[in-house]
């Protein structure tokens, strides 16, 4: 929500900011999915007239949805070739970690910041 100078107001970046920060507590404290928190504030903060937040907020849910397609497709891929594809899968996955953490922190440094930040390899499903 823009400030009457205009300007974002702390509020707007601090909810855009849990949409990203959300999603990476979900995947670092395990047993949570990840997309959760971001469909959780895209729910509640879309009707709020705030374009900033709704944003950031289907960005993170976006990428965070894109994830689990991609590692649902790595499962299936490693059923069919009855394991083989662990032998690319696993290094891939590992790289893929490392790049959802630096992609996520990327993203809630721009939320807190008031700019905009798109997710790499993102499938918009919700629009």
């Amino acid at each position: 929500m823009l400030g009457s100078s205009g300007r974002l107001t702390p509020e707007s970046r601090n909810w855009a900011m849990a949409a990203h920060l959300s999603a990476l507590a979900g995947v670092l404290l395990g047993g949570i999915p990840a997309f959760l928190g971001p469909l959780i504030i895209w729910l509640l903060r879309r009707d709020a007239g705030d374009p900033f937040v709704t944003g950031h907020a289907r960005n993170a849910l976006n990428f965070n949805l894109s994830v689990i397609i991609y590692v649902v497709v790595a499962v299936l891929l490693t059923i069919v070739t009855l394991g083989l594809a662990l032998l690319v899968v696993l290094p891939l996955a590992l790289v893929a970690f490392i790049g959802y953490l630096v992609v996520t922190i990327r993203a809630a440094l721009a939320a807190s910041l008031g700019e905009e930040y798109r997710y790499p390899l993102t499938i918009a499903l919700v629009r």
